[in-house]
């Protein structure tokens, strides 16, 4: 999605009541797509709504999915922070890991994410699905086949499996090391280790 690509620059700016919106959205649909690897088809499927919701919401009619409540749980949150940045600092973990307001913006939409993700969520009704729908996802599900054989085959550790999805998400070398409490010349390895593997499979 060409917002989600472009959007991080969003991150940095003041969290304002012009661009709570889509903060909100560029979160969503980067927790979305993280989480597909980890919840399967429905967390995909709740990706591709989300991603039809922000490409046809100005559209005349159009009627939202259930996936974009996501964005506003967490605009309703951003609104709670006017004036601040995503990476600040509003309290620390009991292991003294600070915690941003971006982070429990993205554990707000996770738990609502697990309540729409329930077994009564994934009873869908494809019928109802409209083209546009269908088109994207089928898109989407080929980019995901693609991604997810290359990470496959590079036998990542957790470790380097989760700074590469920080990386993905916009964090700098500093921020991803505080995120693995690791220093930012171990996530620097990572990165060259993942390059070395990468090159050796596909040249």
């Amino acid at each position: 999605m060409e917002k989600e690509k472009n959007g991080f620059n969003i991150f940095k700016e003041e969290i304002s009541q012009n661009n709570v919106l889509a903060m909100a959205e560029v979160l969503a649909m980067v927790e979305t797509r993280f989480l597909i690897g980890y919840m399967g088809s429905s967390m995909q499927k709740m990706h591709a709504d989300l991603y039809v919701d922000i490409l046809r919401k100005n559209d005349l009619g159009y009627i939202f999915s259930d996936s974009y409540d996501l964005v506003q749980e967490g605009a309703l949150y951003l609104c709670e922070h006017y004036g601040k940045h995503l990476n600040d600092v509003i309290g620390y973990s009991k292991k003294g890991k600070p915690i941003t307001i971006e982070i429990v913006c993205c554990k707000k939409m996770m738990k609502l994410m697990s309540r729409k993700t329930h077994d009564n969520y994934r009873n869908i009704c494809y019928e109802a699905l409209t083209p546009l729908y269908d088109e994207i996802q089928e898109e989407t599900k080929q980019d995901y086949t693609v991604y997810d054989k290359i990470i496959e085959s590079l036998n990542l550790t957790d470790n380097m499996r989760i700074a590469l999805e920080c990386r993905i998400k916009g964090l700098s070398f500093p921020e991803v090391g505080r995120v693995l409490e690791r220093a930012q010349s171990t996530v620097f390895e990572y990165f060259i280790k993942m390059r070395q593997r990468y090159t050796a499979i596909y040249g």
